[in-house]
């Protein structure tokens, strides 16, 4: 035997006022979505993309960290590239003089005119050694000196051998960001001479007559070894230009995944919310036509 259950007018008005309150919640959820452009205002509404949103906010500031650290260090290679390009510049001149003054055809007031021209040039040779990058040596290491060659006779280079300036660049990658000032430009230790004291004694050379056979061999090996550092350099800067392009490219694929997890397309949201307008609005029109009340309501 079936059971008939009676459906009375506060049973319908109750279901009525629930579904309105649930279209009107819809609305204004809608309304709040295209206002505030969110795909997701809390938590509950979308449990998986709000895991996916956090996770790539992560990953995001990682990388960006890591971008950062390599703009960082494209800045100081950068600085040290152009340093050494110019310390090369100024050694093939020095070269160019030494040879014209030593194949005998320029008197002695031109090797003396050739010696100043050294001097002058040695200066400025100091001063690229002395090259900084935001207030940092980019030849003396991690020193914290004001100079990376101290002028003098002969010259002291202030760096600490095997104390390089680094950059992490990824989770499992660091990189050397600097070139030690002995490397390129040498240090005046036991059997060895730096760049420097080459060019005074190159000066002196000049002044006495002396021969210059053995400043062209010193010279050259002055210019090959600032040549070898500028090669070392040029090539760990091509990795960080190669990783900085990387990184650039992953945070626009990161920021990308964020932006659709997290950020409401404008147009569809518009389209919601006007479909969902409508239905509200059918909705209050169709209950007002349900709920209307007669004598009869009040008699049962």
């Amino acid at each position: 035997m079936t059971m008939m259950h009676r459906v009375t007018s506060s049973m319908t008005t109750a279901a009525t006022r629930a579904n309105l309150q649930d279209s009107a919640k819809t609305l204004a959820e809608l309304q709040n979505k295209a206002a505030s452009r969110q795909a997701i205002s809390r938590p509950s509404d979308d449990p998986a993309g709000t895991r996916t949103a956090m996770a790539a906010r992560a990953e995001i500031a990682r990388t960006t960290q890591y971008d950062r650290n390599l703009q960082n260090a494209d800045t100081w290679m950068r600085t040290v590239d152009s340093a050494l390009q110019s310390g090369l510049d100024i050694m093939a001149r020095i070269q160019d003089l030494t040879l014209a003054a030593a194949n005998g055809t320029v008197n002695q007031a031109g090797r003396d005119a050739s010696a100043a021209e050294v001097d002058q040039l040695r200066t400025e040779l100091l001063s690229v050694a002395n090259t900084q990058v935001l207030g940092r040596n980019v030849f003396a290491g991690t020193s914290a000196e004001s100079a990376a060659y101290v002028d003098g006779t002969p010259p002291t280079w202030t760096g600490t051998p095997g104390a390089a300036v680094e950059r992490r660049i990824s989770d499992s990658t660091t990189i050397q960001v600097d070139v030690p000032g002995e490397q390129a430009f040498g240090a005046d230790t036991e059997g060895t001479s730096s760049v420097f004291t080459v060019l005074d004694k190159l000066s002196e050379a000049l002044r006495s007559g002396g021969d210059l056979s053995g400043s062209i061999g010193t010279l050259e090996n002055s210019r090959q070894q600032m040549s070898d550092a500028l090669t070392a350099s040029g090539a760990r800067h091509a990795t960080v230009g190669r990783t900085l392009q990387a990184t650039q490219m992953r945070l626009t694929e990161l920021e990308a995944t964020r932006m659709s997890t997290e950020e409401a397309d404008l147009a569809e949201a518009a389209v919601d919310l006007q479909m969902q307008q409508l239905n509200y609005q059918a909705a209050l029109a169709v209950s007002a036509q349900a709920l209307q009340t007669s004598l009869l309501d009040y008699l049962r």
